[in-house]
């Protein structure tokens, strides 16, 4: 099953390229000039949304490891008698 295209996934992806340029920019408020901070997090946001890049937390990062896990668990054979022809 394909992932589901279109607007709601296009704004997804942006408000999230957004917040992800915030955190960015808030780890590099002492290095950019005030002057500066919206011409960088425009410029962010479009490099983060077109590449589909988005930060995460380790937090994030674990829950997607252990739905992994039980993921791939969930196809193994349920008997290892029991060979697929």
């Amino acid at each position: 099953m394909e992932p589901l295209e279109g607007p709601l996934t296009a704004n997804t992806d942006y408000y999230t390229a957004c917040r992800s340029a915030d955190e960015i920019l808030h780890w590099l408020n002492d290095f950019i000039p005030s002057h500066c901070h919206r011409d960088a997090r425009e410029c962010i946001i479009e490099i983060l949304f077109k590449n589909g890049f988005e930060l995460t937390s380790k937090s994030m990062r674990k829950e997607y490891e252990a739905w992994k896990a039980l993921t791939l668990k969930g196809l193994e054979p349920s008997s290892p008698s029991v060979k697929p022809e």
